[in-house]
């Protein structure tokens, strides 16, 4: 079968991240089919080449990768969507090539983004197991058994129960070839940083923060590759491409902290120039671990603290408290391991008092970087969905595609001035 995908992502905030989930997905489809990849990223006239690859490959069928849907600001908000209904549109003017959604930006939304798109069949969460499965079942239209599929069927929307990939280790490498690597690593983004090719090493996330997508698409239960596969990669990576700054894009790279221990030997053991991030939460304080991230290549980590202040750590339900956000920057700082921190300002029960409890509380340590972000994006179906549908922030008919944050009522008319005069004060912490 004549496979088209296409990464229809050209935001370049921050690092431009090369599409990993659906090079994972190409790498599980690609030995029984007839693929072609289509990267927008580094395309001046997108449009045009998919119109040359549309008539010269003839797909029968057409993936679309959507990984955002909008860029996540309450101050500037801007949605990309629109964009990917206006792609659906134009391949189904090229030919008969039925359209398959899929990525973290559709899945966080499905129902919605099927009736604005227009598109024919969708996939929600994990892609890689069950895209193949789809394939076997196009032909007979024996669509029933294929986890996490969304499609029509009598002219309403029905969608497949997910179900979590169980043995990662038995999924390919992904197929980084039908991509631009290099390019990826040496092309600055919006922060002006040189590139990170991301890797994962798990998924899944047992924690239950109020606003977060991930445990409902990747399930609680933590799912690794062994060590010794990820660092195979990153050597495989090094030696084909030269690839040596890498992101780990695991939820929680140091849950459970064991693993991230023998990940961490595996790199070292590697001997090779890298240098790689991850992301930590303070649930999971581990000395030994941020040694030997450090001794390992790792040269910085993200902190998700997101909130200085106990009363507001608990509204958001991140399941920590300040103390262990304390020792855990304590920790980095004894382990001499850069680090970032994220300040989330505007959640239930966020006030002017607890937003200046928590500078305060960040300016008694040394990050590197502390990104502020004011408001938090509501999606369909989270606990802090149903609390603003209960304070009237949003109505059951919003739909909510459309970027809709929740802002806590007592910093709406404050917070702005306030951060002027912070980020003046601080160069170092970012809108």
């Amino acid at each position: 079968m004549r496979l088209l995908f296409i990464s229809s992502n050209q935001c370049r905030l921050v690092f431009l991240p090369l599409p990993l989930g659906l090079a994972s997905v190409v790498a599980s489809v690609a030995p029984e089919h007839e693929v072609q990849v289509l990267d927008f990223m580094f395309l001046d006239d997108a449009l045009a080449q998919v119109d040359r690859v549309m008539a010269e490959f003839r797909p029968e069928l057409v993936g679309l990768s959507v990984r955002n849907i909008d860029n996540q600001d309450s101050v500037h908000p801007e949605a990309y969507f629109p964009q990917v209904k206006e792609l659906v549109d134009h391949l189904k003017e090229l030919g008969p090539a039925p359209v398959v959604l899929g990525g973290a930006g559709f899945s966080v939304a499905p129902r919605e983004f099927m009736e604005f798109s227009g598109a024919d069949f969708g996939f929600v969460g994990e892609g890689e197991e069950s895209f193949a499965r789809f394939l076997q079942a196009y032909p007979g239209r024996d669509w029933e058994k294929v986890p996490g599929l969304i499609w029509r069927q009598e002219g309403k929307l029905r969608l497949n129960p997910l179900q979590p990939i169980r043995r990662l280790d038995l999924l390919p490498r992904p197929a980084l070839k039908h991509f631009t690597p290099r390019l990826y690593e040496e092309t600055p983004g919006s922060a002006g940083l040189p590139g990170l090719i991301p890797v994962q090493s798990r998924r899944g996330c047992p924690m239950k923060c109020v606003y977060c997508t991930t445990p409902r698409l990747e399930g609680a239960a933590t799912r690794a590759w062994t060590p010794e596969q990820v660092v195979s990669w990153l050597a495989h990576w090094h030696e084909r491409w030269g690839l040596t700054r890498f992101y780990f894009v695991d939820n929680i790279f140091n849950c459970p902290p064991a693993y991230g221990r023998r990940l961490c030997r595996a790199i070292k053991e590697l001997r090779l120039p890298l240098a790689w991030s991850c992301l930590i939460n303070p649930a999971f304080p581990d000395p030994e671990l941020f040694h030997l991230i450090r001794a390992a290549g790792g040269a910085m980590v993200q902190v998700g603290n997101e909130s200085g202040s106990e009363l507001v750590l608990t509204g958001l339900g991140k399941g920590f408290d300040r103390k262990k956000v304390e020792l855990t920057l304590k920790l980095l700082e004894a382990a001499d391991l850069p680090y970032t921190c994220f300040l989330l300002l505007g959640g239930p029960g966020e006030t002017p008092e607890t937003v200046q409890e928590s500078v305060a509380f960040l300016e008694r340590y040394e990050p590197k970087m502390v990104n502020l972000k004011v408001g938090i994006r509501i999606h369909p179906g989270l606990p802090l969905h149903r609390l603003a549908l209960a304070e009237g922030v949003v109505r059951p008919s919003d739909n909510l595609l459309w970027p809709r944050f929740y802002l806590a009522p007592a910093i709406r008319e404050w917070i702005g001035d306030y951060l002027k005069e912070l980020t003046a004060r601080h160069p170092n912490w970012i809108l």
